[in-house]
């Protein structure tokens, strides 16, 4: 894989934001994707509440898709029918529009 380099000479210039050059970095080496499920598992608790946490853990982002593994069939269905307030609830927790869809598994 490769990668087109940084130019040193712009960013050097000028006083720059530490997380926003860490967001650049991550992204451009493609571990932003892995850096948000990270995320998304700190929050995952805080976000749908303890009970529904115990019987669900969020699995996969990709293309700004999550994937939850549910215990069973029950629950599956009860998150289905939360699943946009679920949605809301994580992307205040993560302070970004991350997840436009959830597919419960």
């Amino acid at each position: 894989m490769k990668h087109k380099p940084f130019d040193t000479k712009v960013r050097f210039k000028r006083a720059v934001c530490l997380a926003d050059e860490l967001d650049d970095f991550m992204s451009h080496f493609g571990l932003d994707a892995r850096l948000h499920e990270m995320k998304i598992l700190e929050v995952w608790k805080d976000s749908v509440g303890e009970t529904i946490a115990a019987y669900s853990t969020p699995v996969e982002l990709r293309k700004n898709k999550l994937l939850v593994s549910v215990e069973n069939a029950a629950w599956r269905y009860e998150l289905s029918l939360r699943k946009n307030e679920i949605i809301e609830s994580l992307n205040k927790h993560l302070n970004k529009n991350l997840i436009r869809e959830i597919i419960f598994v």
